[in-house]
């Protein structure tokens, strides 16, 4: 179906970004719980890795569910150790206590297949070692346990697996992991971004069947091929994505925020050409507001540089108040003298039965002495139907972190939390 990768591979990749644990991260995971996912966390320390992983559910709302593990990608010192322990280690077994046995065989005598010893302790530390601290499916043991008994006995279910570098090899060898453990292939679904290569082609050969595994790698990321190009033995396999970064931001190609960038145009170039999407897992039910809310053509603003990202960050601002309220309705007529056109479009209001008037002006502006980072101003004006000023919000922000269109998204987020209760709803 068309637009189903592109919701895939834009849901992959927002939880990715929210698998880390800087602010920006924690935000994108509030959104993602705002939108009805269920996270489940864990961090487990061993004397070789501190494993992290985030298991999320979301009922889909047809009696199915989604289900989804993500990894974050290199955070600290130990996980950057993590990433330097290149010794092989073999790779086989079809439980907890034979992946440890297997291990610790001799590597030049084994003929099972090899993988990176730093990628296989984070797997282990996160998933497969210690018991997990909730019965998350009213089941014991590892949560690579109750995940494989879960879906071996739900054969319908599947589990979408994703990370970033780190994120992506440990999503890769979990993967691998559960289909020894008896999962099926149709059921393990397999998205990465920036991810080197974990195994050797014994490996890779062996598992490329066992899942459905596509790799995204951004153009000029250094780090998908970091381990090939130092002359180890480890491999990729499965299906390449390569992706360009646009060029209104020229950041370190590696990082998760160029990754969702691309994932989020891809995402809007549908939408645009083919009308909104039913995407049922990164989309939310509206809360109901005390009136239907007129959201008018916003006025943008933008720097030459970003001037190509105009369609981008309108579909940005509008598509996000129908997706967060309702009633909304959406404003066809655009209209460059906002101020001037107030009285009509209160009367537009009226006649689509709206008790508010919504008014957006984006400002961006490069940034003296940084090309590629700008000042973004999101201004936010609420007047009722007679033209009265309810509420203006005004909210910035810099590039310094993320894309500018994600900045868009940040600031718009922000917004409307706080306005939430200028239209009666609470803000959950």
């Amino acid at each position: 179906m068309a637009g189903r990768e592109e919701e895939l591979e834009l849901t992959t990749s927002i939880v990715s970004l929210a698998s880390y644990s800087d602010e920006l991260s924690l935000l994108a995971r509030e959104w993602l719980q705002q939108t009805g996912w269920h996270f489940s966390s864990q961090e487990i320390s061993t004397s070789l890795a501190q494993g992290r992983c985030h298991l999320l559910t979301k009922d889909l709302g047809d009696g199915h569910r989604a289900l989804l593990l993500a990894f974050p990608g290199t955070e600290n010192v130990r996980d950057a150790k993590v990433d330097l322990r290149m010794k092989a280690v073999p790779f086989g077994g079809a439980s907890v206590p034979e992946f440890i046995k297997a291990a610790q065989e001799n590597r030049k005598s084994t003929a099972l297949p090899l993988v990176h010893k730093g990628f296989d302790d984070y797997t282990m530390a996160a998933v497969f070692q210690a018991p997990a601290d909730t019965a998350l499916f009213g089941r014991k043991g590892t949560l690579g346990e109750q995940l494989a008994a879960e879906l071996k006995d739900n054969p319908d279910e599947i589990l979408l697996l994703t990370g970033h570098s780190l994120g992506g090899a440990a999503a890769t060898l979990t993967a691998a992991r559960l289909s020894d453990m008896g999962v099926r292939p149709q059921q393990l679904r397999v998205i990465t971004f920036g991810a080197p290569a974990v195994g050797d082609e014994r490996f890779a050969r062996r598992y490329e069947t066992k899942m459905d595994l596509t790799r995204v790698v951004m153009d000029g990321d250094p780090v998908a091929a970091a381990l090939q190009s130092l002359g180890t033995r480890y491999v990729q396999f499965g299906r390449k994505e390569r992706w360009q970064q646009n060029r209104s931001s020229a950041r370190f190609e590696h990082e998760m925020v160029v990754y969702l960038d691309d994932a989020l145009r891809s995402y809007f170039h549908v939408v645009q050409s083919q009308g909104d999407l039913q995407s049922r897992m990164i989309e939310s039910h509206p809360k109901q507001a005390n009136g239907g809310i007129f959201v008018t053509m916003s006025m943008i603003q933008a720097d030459p540089l970003l001037t190509e990202d105009t369609d981008d960050i309108r579909t940005v601002l509008r598509g996000s108040w129908q997706k967060r309220y309702t009633p909304c309705v959406l404003d066809d007529e655009e209209d460059e003298e906002m101020g001037q056109a107030l009285p009509a479009l209160c009367q537009a209001a009226k006649r689509s039965g709206c008790k508010y008037v919504i008014q957006q002006v984006l400002t961006t502006k490069r940034i003296r002495e940084e090309t590629y980072n700008f000042r973004i101003v999101l201004e936010t004006t609420i007047y009722d139907t007679k033209g009265n000023l309810l509420a203006a919000e005004s909210k910035s922000t810099t590039a310094s972190r993320m894309t500018p269109l994600e900045a868009v998204l940040y600031l718009e987020f922000l917004s409307m939390q706080d306005l939430d209760l200028v239209f009666g709803v609470q803000n959950t």
